[in-house]
């Protein structure tokens, strides 16, 4: 099948999907796309088309819906609760994240970690760097990924009844132990310290919390590794949907 590029767009009707301005920038300047080009445009809630581009001027084009396509949401989701890193460390994980099946990102100020790392600013490139990721790697469902003021505020914002692992090099149980008999769909939360580790608050709330230690290996990873690493096993897991 011949490669389309995706973009995000909403109904307009059953026929027509606008697509979101900067998109139209992207396929007009960028990719530099003509009338008649097939591409595919989803709405990041599990809609999208199959479509041909229509564009009307240097700077307006729409697309006309050849065929759509709808994807149930999952029950279950894949998160990651990772400690703030610095935050060109954080942009590099981004796609990786997403494009391995991580559906929420959560990033938290650990105990001293500087305010910047978790700033408006931040996370408004991040969520760009999410929807690059989400049209690569042809999600029908746009990942999520939020900043947390600590690990308490993160932890609430995990869906309840997940099963809670957080990453640590000395745990007695590997992940692929824990995960080799699991057979049905299960919400599953991942929490990655930043490049410290976990304070010793931060573990015995983890530990209060229902979080079980588990490693990746036999070594001790950077946080960066450990965290593609979680995602690696999240993304593998048994899911409901295409999400």
């Amino acid at each position: 099948m011949a490669h389309r590029y995706r973009f995000f767009g909403s109904p307009q009707d059953g026929a027509r999907w606008s697509l979101d301005d900067e998109e139209v920038t992207h396929a007009l300047k960028v990719l530099r796309l003509e009338s008649g080009a097939e591409i595919e445009v989803m709405n990041g809630k599990g809609e999208v088309c199959v479509a041909r581009l229509v564009v009307t001027s240097k700077s307006k084009a729409h697309a006309e819906v050849v065929s759509t396509e709808t994807f149930p949401e999952d029950t279950v989701e894949r998160a990651i609760l990772l400690g703030a890193l610095k935050p060109g460390d954080i942009d590099e994980l981004i796609a990786p994240l997403v494009e391995m099946g991580v559906d929420r990102l959560i990033v938290f100020r650990q105990d001293d970690t500087p305010q910047f790392r978790v700033s408006d600013q931040a996370g408004e490139r991040w969520q760009r760097l999410v929807r690059a990721a989400v049209k690569q790697s042809k999600r029908p469902w746009t990942a999520v990924v939020e900043v947390a003021e600590g690990l308490e505020e993160a932890v609430a914002m995990t869906r309840p009844g997940a099963q809670k692992w957080y990453l640590d090099p000395d745990a007695e149980t590997d992940l692929i132990t824990l995960t080799t008999e699991l057979r049905e769909p299960v919400s599953f939360v991942a929490l990655v310290g930043g490049e410290k580790g976990l304070s010793r608050r931060e573990s015995e709330l983890a530990h209060k919390n229902g979080f079980i230690p588990v490693r990746l290996g036999p070594w001790v990873l950077r946080a960066k590794t450990a965290a593609v690493g979680a995602a690696v096993f999240l993304g593998m897991l048994p899911r409901q949907s295409g999400r």
